[in-house]
């Protein structure tokens, strides 16, 4: 699962409330962020760290049914409003849901840190 945090930073008070019930509810250790290409915004993954097949470590995401993630991502306050709009249509319609890109308009996303 993941979320898109627009205009906050991980310095943000509400964003460490959001994380820590995220935290709560998933566990620390899956609990990942990184900084959206904008550098005005984050990325956020409920998911483990793994060694994959190159022996190269990578985070991906814990799985879930897309109505569950659609669940918690419709609680959380800092949700993108316009992404959840179109995860919402995109779910109806039978697509893949919570997409995030590692380049958007040029520019390039953060690393994934874990939030504790």
């Amino acid at each position: 699962m993941t979320f898109d945090w627009d205009n906050v930073d991980i310095k943000d008070a509400v964003v460490h409330d959001e994380l820590n019930l995220l935290c709560d509810e998933f566990g620390d250790e899956f609990v990942w962020y990184r900084i959206s290409s904008s550098g005005t915004g984050l990325h956020v993954l409920i998911g483990k760290l793994i060694l994959d097949t190159l022996g190269e470590f990578k985070v991906v995401p814990l799985p879930m049914s897309p109505e569950r993630q659609m669940e918690y991502r419709k609680k959380v306050e800092l949700e993108c409003k316009g992404r959840f709009f179109s995860d919402s249509m995109r779910q109806e319609a039978g697509l893949r849901t919570s997409r995030i890109f590692n380049i958007k308009n040029g520019s390039s996303v953060g690393e994934w840190r874990r939030f504790k």
